[in-house]
């Protein structure tokens, strides 16, 4: 097969460095793209096998010079991941707009920036891959990640309609994987923001990352893990029953959420610790 040229966003920490490390131990060369410059240059130096390209995909004009900079370099793309995003935890009137409109160029327009800069390239040559990472938030509404769910419907409708008008000869696949524990939420542990029963689907970044590479080889929509599946499949064929549950489930949560709350500030949230 050869080695491959893969443009990777988001590559400076979490899910796209882990892609990033294991890319470079399969043998293919990534092109790590990300606002992170000082981390950028430090991971490519010391994967040795890759190449830094900072950049804000947020940018109309740094990513078309980007573009430029990797013809210039490499004279070809095969494989595009778009992974660059990031999420903000709260109500539908707790996030800013500025946070609204910051999710939706990163986490969706940032991606079509990507592609269509890519994407001319690849049709010259009559081949290429198209990885968009997403989530089972875009593909079902997640209380209190109205913003992030927003964004990540929008790229998944995107890479559907991308797909039907392109392939072939570009393949198109979309990540959906539950909730991964990660920097992404900003310094939040994830495990304290969703229902236990969602926190015991939850991933880590390094098994993340090896379904986005299994995605290359065989690009179609990927739901991760398994029980995610089934519950994206209830949601399908029983919309009333999965919205009812899914309710009650969020519903609970909250309340031993508020429930909590109210004893710390109390302060009796220590002694409950310690008898539990």
């Amino acid at each position: 097969m050869g080695q491959r040229i893969i443009l990777l966003t988001g590559a400076s920490s979490g899910i796209g460095e882990a892609v990033a490390r294991l890319l470079v131990q399969q043998g293919d060369f990534p092109l790590l793209v990300s606002r992170r410059k000082d981390r950028l240059i430090a991971l490519q130096r010391e994967l040795g096998g890759a190449d830094a390209f900072p950049c804000d995909v947020t940018s109309d004009a740094q990513v078309h010079q980007l573009m430029k900079n990797v013809i210039a370099r490499y004279g070809r793309v095969d494989v595009l991941i778009n992974n660059a995003g990031y999420g903000r935890f709260g109500g539908a009137l707790d996030i800013s707009m500025a946070d609204f409109t910051g999710m939706a160029e990163t986490n969706y327009l940032g991606a079509v920036r990507l592609t269509q800069a890519v994407l001319p390239y690849m049709l010259q040559r009559e081949k290429g891959t198209i990885i968009n990472v997403a989530s089972v938030a875009g593909l079902t509404g997640i209380p209190n990640l109205s913003a992030y769910s927003a964004s990540k419907f929008a790229l998944i409708g995107f890479s559907e309609a991308l797909k039907m008008e392109y392939a072939p000869p570009i393949e198109v696949g979309v990540l959906c994987p539950g909730p991964v524990q990660s920097p992404f939420f900003r310094g939040v542990d994830a495990s304290r923001l969703f229902p236990p029963l969602i926190v015991g689907h939850m991933l880590d970044v390094e098994t993340t990352a090896r379904h986005v590479l299994q995605l290359i080889d065989r690009p179609t929509l990927s739901i991760v893990p398994s029980g995610m599946r089934w519950a994206m499949r209830l949601r399908r064929l029983a919309p009333g029953i999965y919205f009812r549950i899914m309710k009650r489930l969020y519903d609970s949560f909250e309340e031993k959420q508020h429930a909590y709350t109210d004893m710390k500030c109390n302060g009796r949230a220590g002694t409950r610790r310690h008898n539990g």
